[in-house]
């Protein structure tokens, strides 16, 4: 008589590897679209993007000026046709160079950026241009109330010159301050405490923005930063 081997009635198969697989191919893709929501998400830098638009506004001021003006930004200016020339010569009226511009920006607030230190100090006051007319308000005209560099070398008929950047500035490694002329050895950074720390955006006089980390010393190489285009070298204002 021939026995007859069979499987008990109701045992289950088990898993071949082509289904094995397919399950660990499941897991891998569910595991990708879900450990992504799960992970603590990076907060966007509202403040730094404010920052850019802020100079964005400036610029576009500038260059308002400048095409009311002959091309001339307004440090070219005298002061009798509506410019700031003659407040070259003194560093602690930076701000001059930009309270000029009261017609082309509807308010000083774009002239401070959100993460400069000195916007803290306003202790909730409203820049404003002109006399104040609340208590809540403080009038521009100060150093202080500005957040920018400018530099002077800028023109209009060349839109690839640097015109202005973020304040928090170094030179060869020491913070800077007030009427600085640069040399070709120089190598500027974004690295002063406070502000963009070892961030920093840069506007062109074309009225563009561009966000650089830690240095732009290759801008200034072939932008006029240092020495192109300018005898004898235009000075950068740092307020």
């Amino acid at each position: 008589m021939k026995l007859h081997l069979t499987h008990p009635t109701g045992r289950r198969r088990g898993f071949t590897w082509l289904e094995l697989m397919l399950v660990v191919i499941v897991v891998i893709i569910l595991a990708g679209l879900v450990l992504p929501m799960l992970a603590p998400r990076r907060r966007s830098d509202g403040r730094r993007i404010q920052c850019v638009k802020n100079l964005k506004m400036l610029g576009l001021g500038l260059r308002m000026f400048a095409f009311d003006n002959v091309g001339q930004f307004p440090w070219a200016v005298p002061v009798r046709e509506g410019g700031s020339m003659e407040d070259l010569a003194d560093e602690q009226r930076i701000w001059r160079h930009v309270a000029v511009l009261s017609n082309e920006l509807s308010t000083p607030k774009v002239l401070l950026c959100p993460k400069d230190p000195r916007f803290d100090k306003l202790a909730g006051k409203t820049l404003v241009f002109g006399l104040p007319q609340t208590n809540n308000a403080l009038q521009f005209g100060h150093n202080e109330h500005l957040s920018y560099f400018l530099a002077t070398g800028a023109n209009e008929e060349e839109p690839e010159l640097l015109m202005g950047g973020d304040r928090n500035l170094t030179r060869n490694g020491t913070p800077v301050q007030g009427k600085i002329t640069p040399t070709a050895a120089d190598h500027f950074q974004f690295t002063k405490p406070g502000h963009h720390d070892g961030f920093g955006n840069v506007m062109m006089s074309d009225g563009s923005v561009h966000q650089t980390v830690a240095t732009y010393n290759r801008i200034s190489s072939t932008n006029g930063f240092s020495t192109r285009g300018t005898n004898p070298v235009s000075p950068l204002l740092i307020p």
